[in-house]
Order: C-alpha cells, then structure tokens, then sequence
C-alpha cells in the first residue's frame, strides 16, 4: 500500500505493509488551499484549488511510485492523484485501474451541479461532467505536460477520463446502485458498480475503530442518540456549528454522540454529559445501529457505515463529493442535505425533523435491506482486477 505519510501506521494496522506516498493527507486539509480556496464562492479559484491539488507534487510521488511499483502487475489507485498512477502504469506497461468512491465520470444520471440542490435532464448532467473535464485539464495541462516530460511520455492531448477510457481496463466504482438509479446500466461493464467496500472487524480494531463499554452503557442509558460527526471536514466556525447540533438536540430533544475525528470537535464545550456525549473515533459498524440517525460531512465512507445501519441522516456538506452524497440521498428519501456553511439552528433543525420522520426513517431501513454486502462489493472488486490481469495475460 503507498499510503500519505500520515496514514501508513493506519494501513500497516489493518495488516498491510504501508510506504509513504505523496504528502500528509492532515497538512493538506489543514492548509488554506482547502480551507479557503477549494471552498471559495468564486469558481475560477475553485478550480486552481483542484488543478493544485491534482499536481501537487507530481514529481516526487512519480519517482516514488515508479520505485514501489518494480515488478508489480498493477497499479490500483483512487481519483486523487490519479494521473500520476496512469503515468507510471505506462512507463511500467502495466494496467491502472482506478477505484472511485462516487460518480465522477461523464453519465446522465449524475450531474456536477448537485451542490446547487438542482435535479436537471440527463443531457445537462453529461454536459456539466464534459465543461468540468475540459476546464481541469485546460487548469492542469502545462503542469501535466511538464510531469509527462519527466517520465519520457508523450505528452497528453486531453483529459485524464478521455485517457484512460481508450485503455479499456473497467474503473472500479467502490459505491452501490441502489443510490443512483439507472447508473450502473449506463455504464455497464466500462465502469462497474461493485458496491461500498469496508474493513473487516479486526481491521477496523486494528486502524483503532474501538467501542469502549462506557459508551455502550451510555447508549443503552437512554433513548437512542442521534450520531454527529465531520471527520477530517473542519468547520470553517467550529463555535457556530457547535452551538446549532446542541440548539437542534434541545429543540427536538434528542440525545447527541458527537465523534469529533482529527480536529477534535466540541472538545472544549460546556455540555450535559446525560445528553451529549463527546467521543474521537468509534467503530461505525458497532455503534451506528444503536443510533437513530445521522449528522455528517457527506464523505463516502460515512454515507455508506450510515446506509449499512439503515440510518435516515442529513449531510452538511463541504465540497468535493460530498453534495453528490448529499442528493443522492435525498433522492432516494432518506434524509436532508445542506451547505455546511449554512447550517443554523432553524436550518439543521429542519433537517434533522426531516431525516427523523417516518417517511425517512422507513426508506432507510427499506434501502439498507438492498445494499450490497461488503464481502461481496470486496469480492467483486478483486474478480474485476484478476479478470483484467488474465485477459492481458491471454493477449500476452
């Protein structure tokens, strides 16, 4: 596993052996590239944030990646960074097959404009996904070309999705059909929908997902809480969100389990400890389904330990995937969607009276029925990449 720096004591505790890989994953959300310019209203600055974001560091993680992957037959590797693992697959001659976490390829089921709470044609959807190629790559395309001299490449003439689409290897969609309806038809075999993949339970013991008894006595001490939390998402006002999740508990009188994650969230608040209950890290498998419902960023694999718990929930988005999530969630009934920069008391209450309604709470438990199991989604990931393997071995 090539893993950032800061993640490779998480990989080697779920018993792969980790290499350090790129730059720390924490410093990069931490700095103003993602604290401020990835998230600015002004789209031009958005997209630079995300041109930098895509070559950030290019060069290192290249030679990096061409010394891990000697005498390797593939390169698996998720969106971020993606161009630089195509790169080392061609110098290598090997296949890359890239594994996402949401739609971020051309379809007319999913479109770019979700972050405006917009359901448009499928026309449009496809369109938005085409602008949005054409002006990363037009953002990225000296940086790229400067990357692929380095490497004695030829220098690209079009988009990474373009690219790696003409190598016919199937991208690896880690997320499940149930959420985004006629999707998987779409894009049939070219990009299959394997399902959300997750950690076996002494895995996720091992990367520190621990259930202390004391919590369990205090879930079972009343009734079932409400789970909040932002994983490596800060907020921009961490007092203000702070006191909206506690206004909202007290108005709909609902019990409150805050995961504070990395950044430590509410850690210095004034709290009732019989209503609140502030935690770091918990084990989503164990303690979700004690729960009734769910607060939080909208990050995949928070969407899917949700899901799994049959859990109606309201994403407070930031960026990136996250107000995909946030839609297809309320596609499919089971929760509300909002801005994190816009929750308030009123907003996050309403939201919440929504995500705890009957309607809600009957599709959530509805949908966590039809979802793909993890051993089968991981299952079938592993069958596409040994497929691929052995069709080239055959070409061969």
């Amino acid at each position: 596993m090539a893993v950032p720096p800061n993640l490779v004591a998480f990989s080697e505790g779920a018993g792969l052996p980790g290499h350090p890989y790129g730059g720390s994953t924490h410093d990069l959300l931490d700095s103003d590239l993602i604290r401020t310019e990835l998230k600015s209203r002004n789209p031009v600055r958005r997209v630079r944030a995300i041109s930098e974001i895509t070559v950030r560091g290019g060069r290192a993680m290249g030679q990096q990646l061409l010394d891990l992957t000697e005498g390797a037959d593939a390169i698996i590797a998720g969106s971020a960074g993606q161009e630089r693992a195509h790169n080392v697959s061609q110098v290598r001659g090997i296949p890359h097959f890239p594994l996402h976490y949401c739609p971020i390829r051309r379809n007319h089921q999913v479109s770019l404009l979700a972050h405006l709470g917009l359901d448009v044609p499928g026309v449009v959807a496809d369109a938005s996904w085409l602008v949005g190629e054409q002006i990363l790559w037009l953002a990225s395309r000296r940086a790229e070309h400067r990357l692929s001299d380095e490497l004695g490449l030829p220098r690209a003439s079009g988009p990474y999705a373009t690219r790696i689409a003409r190598t016919g290897v199937p991208e690896i969609q880690a997320y499940d059909p149930a959420l985004f309806p006629g999707l998987a038809a779409e894009w049939g075999a070219r990009r299959p929908l394997t399902g959300f993949l997750n950690l076996a339970a002494a895995q996720r013991s091992g990367v520190g997902d621990q259930t202390p008894a004391e919590l369990l006595t205090w879930i079972a001490a009343g009734p079932a809480p409400v789970y909040a939390g932002f994983g490596s998402m800060l907020p921009g006002d961490p007092e203000a969100l702070a006191t909206a999740l506690t206004e909202t508990a007290r108005a709909l009188d609902v019990r409150l389990l805050v995961a504070g994650g990395w950044s430590g969230f509410m850690s210095g608040a004034d709290i009732d400890p019989s209503r609140i209950r502030l935690v770091g890290h918990v084990d989503h498998d164990t303690v979700l389904p004690l729960c009734r419902a769910a607060i939080h960023h909208g990050g995949a694999g928070s969407v899917a330990a949700g899901l799994r718990a049959g859990l109606p929930t309201v994403v407070t988005w930031v960026g990136a995937d996250q107000p995909i999530w946030g839609r297809a969630l309320v596609g499919v009934h089971v929760g509300a969607s909002l801005p994190m920069s816009r929750v308030t008391t009123p907003a996050l209450t309403e939201a919440l009276r929504t995500a705890l309604s009957d309607e809600a709470k009957l599709s959530a438990e509805t949908l966590s029925r039809h979802l793909i199991s993890p051993t089968k989604a991981v299952a079938a990931a592993a069958d596409i990449v040994e497929q691929g393997l052995e069709g080239r071995r055959v070409l061969d």
